[in-house]
């Protein structure tokens, strides 16, 4: 599904034909299979990392992100906050590498992607282990003011730094804003991010969370 006319040669639109042949159970536990509505959104969720589009994560894609982020809030390359911050997400692909990387080849791909989230989605636990603390990690990240809760100027510099258009911020955010208090809290970040990876409701707001999918 490409973008729409906003979209810059800069951000290349993702492609949904490459979910062609994935609808097959991922993984042993057929139960836990991946469903059509969460194949989109988790390829949605792999292109917001792969910035290059060259069908892989690799470690620099997450480096790219602490970068860009750093440059938004004008972080020197050696400040500490910069340090600590390419830290964390070093430290996030380096745990994705070692659940997902079956081929072992140091990179991500798509069906890699799928498949670790077919068998994390499948357990709870694991599930806020792994998927949800790297989901705190990116509200703390852009929670620059340490308020507990995101803006919709933060929002709009989350979808910046993971190569989404920001045109698509503001209607996204009003939508997320049920309460239209001007923020976010990370309770509710963190709900809808819970629909975003668990949910199989078509018309839910959260799938849109992170623009069209």
């Amino acid at each position: 599904m490409a973008y729409d006319s906003h979209e810059s040669q800069a951000i290349r639109p993702f492609r949904a034909d490459r979910l062609t042949a994935l609808h097959q159970p991922l993984g042993e536990n057929k139960d836990a299979m991946l469903t059509e509505l969460q194949n989109r959104k988790l390829l949605k969720l792999f292109c917001m990392y792969d910035g290059d589009r060259d069908g892989f994560l690799v470690c620099q894609d997450f480096e790219k992100i602490a970068s860009k982020l750093a440059t938004i809030k004008n972080l020197g390359s050696r400040s500490p906050k910069f340090m600590m911050l390419r830290e964390r997400m070093v430290k996030a692909w380096k745990n994705l590498l070692k659940q997902a990387d079956a081929s072992g080849d140091k990179k991500i791909s798509l069906e890699e992607w799928l498949a670790y989230h077919d068998e994390v989605l499948s357990d709870r636990a694991t599930y806020t282990a792994e998927v949800q603390a790297v989901m705190e990690l990116i509200f703390d990240m852009f929670d620059t003011d340490g308020n507990g809760t995101i803006c919709a100027q933060e929002w709009a510099e989350l979808f910046q730094v993971y190569n989404i258009h920001p045109a698509y911020a503001p209607s996204t955010f009003k939508q997320l804003d049920a309460n239209q208090d001007g923020c976010l809290s990370k309770d509710e970040v963190l709900a809808l991010i819970d629909e975003f990876f668990c949910g199989d409701n078509a018309g839910a707001i959260a799938n849109a969370m992170f623009g069209p999918y």
